[in-house]
C-alpha cells in the first residue's frame, strides 16, 4: 500500500520566520511543507527587526542566499492586492506583515496553511476556519517526525 501525500503549502509570518532563523532550522521547513511563501512585508520586517546595521546586512545576505538555494520551495510573494491588505489592517487590526499573510492566502484560494504566532492573527485565522500553526507546532514536528532538532532545548 502506498502512502498518499498531499502537497502542504504555507505562508509564513515574521515571528515564525525569526524563530526558525535564530535556531538555524529554516531549511528543515521543507520537510513539512512543499512550498512556503513569504510576503514582502514579512521579509521587510525580518530585516528591520535586526538590532543594528551589521545584523541587518547579515540577515539580508542570509535571506538572499536562502532564496537562491531553496527557490524550489521557499519564495517571496506579492500575489495580492493592497486593498485586501488594508481590509485586514483596518477591520481585523492586524499589523501589515500579518495582513499580507492573510491576503496572500486569500488571493491563492485559501489553500495555504498560515504560520504565525501572534494571538490576534491566530484568533482571526480560527474565526475564519483557516488552518494555522505556530512555531512550537513546527518544532514538535521537526523533532517527532524527522529528529532534526530537540524540542526541549
Amino acid at each position: 500500500m502506498t502512502e498518499i501525500r498531499f502537497k502542504r503549502q504555507a505562508v509564513i509570518d515574521t515571528s515564525v520566520l525569526l524563530s526558525l532563523y535564530y535556531l538555524n532550522l529554516l531549511e528543515f521547513l521543507n520537510l513539512i511543507y512543499q512550498e512556503v511563501k513569504i510576503p514582502r512585508e514579512v521579509e521587510r520586517e525580518f530585516l528591520e527587526k535586526a538590532k543594528n546595521e551589521k545584523e541587518k546586512d547579515v540577515r539580508n545576505d542570509f535571506i538572499s542566499g536562502f532564496y537562491d538555494k531553496h527557490l524550489s520551495w521557499f519564495m517571496p510573494c506579492n500575489e495580492y492586492g493592497s486593498d485586501i491588505v488594508e481590509i485586514y489592517i483596518s477591520d481585523k487590526k492586524l499589523d501589515k506583515g500579518e495582513a499580507e499573510v492573510f491576503a496572500q492566502n486569500q488571493s491563492l484560494g485559501g489553500v495555504f496553511e498560515l504560520l504565525l504566532d501572534e494571538k490576534k492573527g491566530r484568533r482571526v485565522a480560527k474565526s475564519n476556519t483557516i488552518i494555522h500553526h505556530g512555531f512550537l507546532y513546527i518544532l514538535a514536528n521537526l523533532e517527532l517526525k524527522y529528529q532534526c532538532c530537540n524540542y526541549y532545548e
